[in-house]
């Protein structure tokens, strides 16, 4: 069975336009990476989650047409971008090649993985530690 989600959530005011960078740590906290529904008109459900795919607003993961649907594609979806997410990038900088992962939240800096002398090496790395599902 996949996790429960709230479904119609009260949500802070103006939490679908606000820039992440400016959420209080509380909101960043109730609300980072925890999908939520909203009922539609027509009874689906709409699966949303702050998780920084967008930089102002909640990400919308899908449509579904019941609550346990709901709550399986928020979990495979939020799943997916998590792996995304975590995946380390290259960034060359001074003839060498960072491997940079991406800041989780927006109150937290990114971390340099390593840094290697090729983009081959770089990548090699990034195919053993991070491999695709």
């Amino acid at each position: 069975m996949a996790n429960r989600i709230p479904l119609d959530p009260k949500l802070p005011k103006l939490f679908d336009s606000t820039p992440n960078e400016r959420r209080s740590k509380a909101q960043l906290d109730a609300w980072w990476d925890r999908p939520f529904g909203v009922t539609m008109a027509d009874g689906r459900i709409a699966v949303r989650c702050l998780n920084g795919g967008t930089w102002d607003r909640s990400t919308h993961l899908g449509v579904a047409d019941d609550y346990d649907a709901a709550c399986a594609l928020a979990e495979a979806k939020q799943a997916d971008w998590l792996r995304v997410r975590e995946r380390p990038v290259l960034s060359p900088q001074n003839g060498q090649i960072l491997l940079l992962k991406m800041s989780q939240r927006p109150d937290e800096n990114m971390v340099t993985v390593g840094t290697f002398a090729t983009v081959e090496a770089a990548n090699e790395y990034v195919r053993t530690n991070y491999p695709q599902p």
